[in-house]
């Protein structure tokens, strides 16, 4: 081949070479430049997946600024939550924050409706708040409490040991104390331990048992451990009355004190506190608001009170005079009580059940357990035992 002839080949080749090296750079840059645009979020390929946060595990940068703000969760140290309703702030439980709760008010609106002459106060057990009220009598109002007042009697009994709840204390038609005293309908039991006194409500054992305790220790006793006498209470809401149980003026006097009745003026609050106080062993003023001062000059009852005035109170709700009323109820402890004023008598009833405690007295009732107990069993149907 001639020097001329390769040359023109080489040539030829050289254009060709061009030729398709300018080829590939073109196509290069058509692929590049959609590269970049796909990537700056712009005008990208409809037929290419889209990638979108949700997909990710996690944020791999910064949110955009127009984007909503994410809730970060909890540290591992918190609680877990235990209930969708929301919980009680601070301003509904704090100091100057009300203790009714709205459940067991509305439970004693409908224990009581169609009811005028009834009356109830019910309380926590454990702090005095007091967590339903119906009509002003409740916490106003001063009269006789009739038996359920023989928590107290029997609670200073215990203390000095006269009795336990199985002493053998007979329960006679008739006892004599400047006058006769007798049971409803003239019953008695005459082999008789204190707890069916008790729970039956037999009026003449505690007559009897008078003997036992000085004129003025019953009212001593009351203040000491029950918080009564004191007129020191501060519950509010347009003026209450705190239980007045004065030394007996004669002997008459002390074995009506021992029932409830003669000089003694009681209201459902008072009582219901009495209930409180009893079962858990130490007084807490009641209160309607929070934050307040509350009484606290008594002293605990011992163990032994506590328990003996439980085991009664359960006794008289499933064997004694309330057995009726709270038939397939359990957890519950109560005393019944008909307090006998001028021609009329009112029916009482007290009782606890969990964590409240409820005093309901009906003007007129005829006794504790017929007036009384239906309004007290609708009422504690709302609480948990």
């Amino acid at each position: 081949m001639s020097h001329r002839t390769a040359s023109t080949a080489k040539g030829m080749l050289g254009a060709v070479m061009g030729l398709i090296l300018i080829g590939v750079i073109a196509v290069g840059g058509v692929i590049g430049y959609r590269q970049f645009v796909a990537d700056d979020g712009e005008g990208s390929d409809s037929s290419a997946p889209v990638s979108s946060v949700s997909d990710r595990p996690y944020p791999t940068g910064p949110a955009a600024p127009n984007a909503a703000p994410t809730v970060p969760p909890p540290p591992s140290s918190a609680p877990p939550s235990t209930s969708a309703s929301p919980s009680p702030t601070a301003a509904e439980t704090g100091p100057g924050s009300g203790t009714r709760v709205p459940e067991l008010q509305a439970a004693a609106e409908q224990a009581t409706a169609g009811k005028p002459q009834a009356s109830l106060v019910a309380l926590n057990i454990h702090t005095g708040e007091i967590v339903a009220t119906v009509n002003d009598t409740g916490m106003s109002g001063v009269i006789a409490p009739g038996s359920t007042f023989k928590i107290v009697s029997s609670a200073l009994l215990l203390k000095k040991g006269v009795v336990t709840p199985d002493t053998k204390v007979p329960c006679p038609k008739t006892a004599v104390a400047g006058q006769a005293f007798h049971n409803v309908d003239n019953f008695e039991i005459p082999d008789a331990t204190f707890r069916q006194d008790f729970a039956r409500s037999c009026n003449t054992a505690f007559v009897e048992l008078r003997s036992k305790i000085g004129d003025s220790e019953l009212a001593t006793f009351s203040t000491d451990y029950f918080g009564l006498n004191s007129n020191a209470w501060q519950v509010g809401e347009g003026g209450t009355t705190d239980g007045t149980v004065p030394a007996a003026a004669d002997d008459a006097d002390k074995a009506a004190q021992m029932i409830g009745q003669g000089s003694l003026k009681m209201n459902p609050m008072t009582m219901a506190s009495v209930v409180a106080t009893a079962v858990t062993g130490q007084f807490h003023q009641p209160v309607l608001v929070r934050g307040g001062e509350t009484y606290k000059n008594t002293k605990p009852l011992p163990k032994n009170v506590v328990s003996g005035i439980k085991d009664m109170m359960r006794a008289c709700a499933t064997s004694g005079t309330a057995a009726s009323t709270f038939r397939g109820m359990p957890g519950v402890g109560a005393k019944t009580g008909t307090a006998e004023v001028g021609n009329g008598t009112n029916g009482w009833m007290v009782a606890y059940r969990g964590d409240i405690a409820v005093a309901v007295v009906v003007i007129g009732g005829e006794s504790g357990s017929g007036s009384a107990g239906p309004i007290v069993r609708s009422f504690l149907s709302a609480v948990p035992a």
